[in-house]
């Protein structure tokens, strides 16, 4: 399964890039499932938590739960919560602990691991 990181489109089949989109797909093994491994509080920092696991080779996909869209960069406060925007990361589960190390040493108060 395909998971697209820009419109965040699910495709069964094998594909390099997202029929709706275009963007390039991360390359992900069959047997490899999505896993959230935790949230980052502001857009730059979700965008070099990015940036950094793919320096690794570690697909990651962010995904906004308050209003961030693509490559735009708008950092919008949650509509349900006084709180600033979050942003979830996901990874394929072969890669979780790797990634978490990662995160945790470039993001530090930013990055807030999954429980």
């Amino acid at each position: 399964m395909a998971f697209c990181p820009v419109c965040k489109a699910e495709w069964q089949a094998e594909t390099s890039a997202c029929p709706i989109c275009g963007k390039d797909m991360p390359k992900v093994a069959d047997d490899d499932t999505w896993t959230m491994i935790g949230e980052i509080e502001d857009t730059l920092s979700a965008d070099f938590a990015r940036e950094t696991l793919a320096t690794y080779d570690i697909p990651a996909v962010i995904v906004s739960r308050s209003g961030y869209f693509g490559q735009i960069g708008l950092t919008l406060t949650a509509f349900y919560s006084g709180k600033q925007a979050l942003f979830e990361v996901r990874v394929p589960t072969g890669c979780v602990d790797e990634a978490t190390e990662l995160l945790e040493m470039t993001l530090g108060d930013k990055w807030h691991r999954k429980e």
